[in-house]
């Protein structure tokens, strides 16, 4: 798919992209990938044949001669998320990527060089770049801080032009171009020049000259020696030695650049090109209320960075988009299962439960058809907002994923197929007049119970194979206040309560109508804090919890409305509680019974089955993962493939840990035959659930012996002391606990 890339620009990063190229399928153990939204382009940039588009958190490249798309992102080389702006230089063909803390990568022939100067510059000054431009053999990378200089040559910052605005205030810079021998800034408050020759001090801000101070400005362009600059929808044109005011566009201008000798300008709804002082449109997008943010012309089309439908094609009959498989937003509320496929649900990551600002559309991924999404709206073609959770359900015979909004109750989804259930279950006790604030959704057995917040009858049961309606108030006035939903095993309803009004869990078994409220006293539950985040049945019934200062478990659930004293079980850890203080926001159980826990601040962290061991911890510094705010994480158990959500976006985890069975099946061993100076895990998938497995020598002398974690297995080619086997043939023994289930393969080390 990316031949070309050696001829091109990237040579010894041809890997990174060879590797990122597949949309989905199955990743190698221990890896990561990401799963970054690429509908809103907010930067382009030309470097030959490849056309480089930069999402907030993603970048990647059309190969026009291919019309392939192949991504890059800090999964398999990238330096940090969150782009700002992109530039390439064709002198020294370096792309030049500046993100929005401050960093720098450079992507060249010679591979990816980081340049952390900025990031680490101690200043409260906001980092982020927003333009960058290249003259001379140096990018300026223009933003808050002002414009920094970079010398391509020797990868080093040179200069700073910081407090440029008047009186040596600071002034967020744009975009700049070049032109006769000065550089021309638009800024936030008017246009700054400066000269570029020698013995002029650019540092000084005395020694820039401005117009129109005060007035804002978003961008600049220079077309046949005259420069045009934008402040909201006002057009400016400098001839050389004075400003003047061209015109007015209907709608704010988004971007400036030329075709041939006339200006073109963008602006969210459409393309213009301007003469004889007017906007002559070119091209109108045929979907309005979507920001368009760049616009380039290259090879006789308008390449168009859209907010939502990735990198456009643009010519005169039409438009191509062009964006890898991702789901429609980064942000993550929700990840789940819905039959074959993971679901993802967007949304922000707030204390607030009415401006979540949770998103319209559901996600969904399969290693067989990557990353599809859904727009979900009403009979009357209305978004329904702020989704907040799913559940499958067999309705009339059919299999259905049921959406829960917050503001607007449940609803049914079917093969594209949208319809309320106030419109299919009329009987429905759950308010109908816009009221509703639904905070909770689960399903148990043949019924979905739904918690609707603030309500005296705050548990509602849908019987959805009788299709009919029940609602519970509790005695306990805090359950009006459930946020979320668990139901045990035992069918008790587990409530956990606002933090804002006094936090806990609220237990509820509508059978034996019994109720108890969970807290922080001991006896009383023994919580280790208040504000409720997860609750999660691992494989012993073990009920795990987590809050906003640790995690802790009940480990018999029939006891807690039996009225005895309760107070929850804490793991040690190094001495200490378990993540104590820690506020999690995301626990998961894998296949081997180990848990996963998700931070707000910390990362993710991953222990042994009774949480006494750590097994992994993963953070912004010593892995792929995007963001240390964790949040949510779901264990696709058949692959082991481990999806973590962020504030930032989707990445995912390749565990050694996959779901089991009560026999050996299709047993796999990879890579088989193992090679030479091979440094990685050898996988042995497909094995009894738990397994005892021995790996010897064809002698049948021991050299390793481990447990599989569910199905899956792993070795690393060493002995017991720690040393490289051999080359050689190698047995491998596999068992069950009481040895009535054994499979016995073999690995060649060359």
């Amino acid at each position: 798919m990316i031949k070309r890339l050696l001829s091109l620009t990237l040579g010894a990063v041809m890997l990174l992209a060879v590797q990122t190229s597949f949309a989905q399928g199955q990743i190698p153990v221990f890896n990561w990938r990401s799963h970054i939204s690429y509908n809103n382009v907010i930067d382009i940039a030309a470097a030959g044949e490849l056309i480089y588009a930069a999402s907030p958190n993603g970048l990647f490249f059309v190969d026009l001669s291919e019309n392939s798309v192949n991504r890059l992102t800090k999964s398999n080389g990238l330096s940090d998320v969150s782009i700002g702006a992109i530039g390439y230089d064709s002198d020294s063909k370096t792309l030049v990527i500046g993100y929005a803390n401050g960093n720098i990568d450079l992507l060249s022939a010679n591979g990816i060089h980081n340049i952390r100067t900025v990031l680490e510059a101690p200043t409260t000054t906001n980092k982020s770049f927003k333009d960058i431009a290249f003259n001379d053999g140096k990018a300026y990378l223009s933003g808050d801080l002002g414009i920094i200089v970079l010398d391509l040559s020797s990868e080093e910052i040179i200069e700073s032009y910081q407090s440029i605005g008047v009186n040596g205030e600071s002034v967020s810079v744009l975009e700049i171009v070049f032109s006769n021998d000065r550089i021309y800034a638009a800024t936030e408050s008017g246009i700054l020049s400066v000269s570029l020759k020698n013995g002029v001090n650019r540092q000084d801000y005395n020694n820039w000259e401005r117009d129109f101070v005060g007035i804002p400005f978003s961008n600049i362009h220079e077309v046949e020696s005259k420069l045009y600059a934008s402040s909201t929808t006002d057009l400016f044109a400098f001839n050389g030695s004075s400003w003047s005011y061209q015109t007015s566009s209907d709608a704010s201008i988004t971007a400036i650049t030329s075709d041939s000798d006339l200006p073109l300008i963008l602006t969210n709804s459409g393309i213009f090109s301007f003469d004889n002082n007017q906007f002559n449109l070119q091209y109108s997008f045929p979907k309005q209320g979507i920001s368009r943010n760049e616009l380039l012309r290259y090879q006789n089309y308008w390449w168009v960075g859209d907010g939502f439908d990735g990198l456009l094609k643009v010519e005169s009959n039409g438009q191509q988009s062009f964006k890898p498989s991702g789901p429609a937003y980064d942000n993550t509320w929700l990840i789940g299962k819905n039959k074959e496929q993971t679901v993802k649900l967007s949304g922000g990551f707030d204390d607030n439960l009415s401006a979540l600002n949770r998103a319209s559309f559901f996600s969904s991924f399969s290693f067989d058809e990557g990353w599809k999404s859904l727009a979900v709206v009403n009979s009357q073609g209305d978004s329904i907002q702020d989704l907040l959770d799913f559940e499958s359900i067999s309705f009339s015979g059919e299999n259905k994923l049921v959406l829960a909004s917050f503001n607007e109750g449940l609803f049914l989804y079917s093969e594209g197929n949208i319809r309320s259930v106030n419109e299919i279950s009329p009987n429905t006790t759950l308010n109908t007049s816009g009221n509703v604030k639904i905070t909770g959704l689960a399903k148990s057995e043949n019924s979905l119970w739904v918690t609707d917040y603030g309500t005296l009858n705050v548990l509602h049961e849908w019987n959805f194979e009788e299709d009919s309606w029940r609602s519970y108030s509790l005695t306990n006035s805090r359950a009006r206040y459930a946020v979320s939903l668990f139901i045990a095993p035992n069918g008790d309803k587990w409530l956990p309560i606002d933090d804002s009004r006094g936090g806990g869990i609220l237990v509820f078994n509508e059978t034996s109508n019994t109720e108890r409220y969970l807290n922080t006293n001991g006896g009383q539950g023994g919580l280790p804090g208040s504000k409720i985040t997860a609750l999660v049945l691992d494989k012993n019934q073990f009920l795990w919890v987590g809050t906003d200062e640790g995690i802790a478990f009940f480990p018999n659930l029939n006891a807690v409305l039996q009225g005895q004293a309760l107070t929850a079980s804490i793991p040690i850890y190094e001495n200490r509680l378990l993540l104590r203080d820690e506020n999690i926001t995301a626990v998961a159980i894998d296949p081997a019974n180990r848990k996963w826990f998700g931070t707000k601040n910390n990362g993710l962290w991953l222990f042994s089955e009774t949480g006494e061991e750590l097994v992994q911890r993963f953070t912004t510094q010593n892995s792929p993962l995007i963001s240390n705010t964790i949040t949510s994480v779901y264990v696709e158990e058949t692959s082991g493939e481990v999806f973590v959500g962020t504030d930032k976006g989707l990445v995912s985890f390749k565990g050694d840990a996959t779901q089991g069975t009560f026999e050996h099946q299709n047993v796999k061993i990879y890579p088989n035959p193992v090679p030479p100076n091979f440094d990685g895990q050898i996988v042995i998938n497909g094995l009894v659930n738990n397994a005892s497995v021995k790996f010897t020598d064809i002698s049948g002398k021991l050299v390793k012996e481990t447990k599989a974690n569910g199905s899956t297995a792993i070795w690393n080619g060493r002995d017991n002391n720690g040393a490289k086997v051999k080359t050689g043939v190698y047995l491998v023994f596999s068992s069950n606990a009481d040895g009535t289930e054994t499979f016995v393969g073999k690995i060649v080390v060359i």
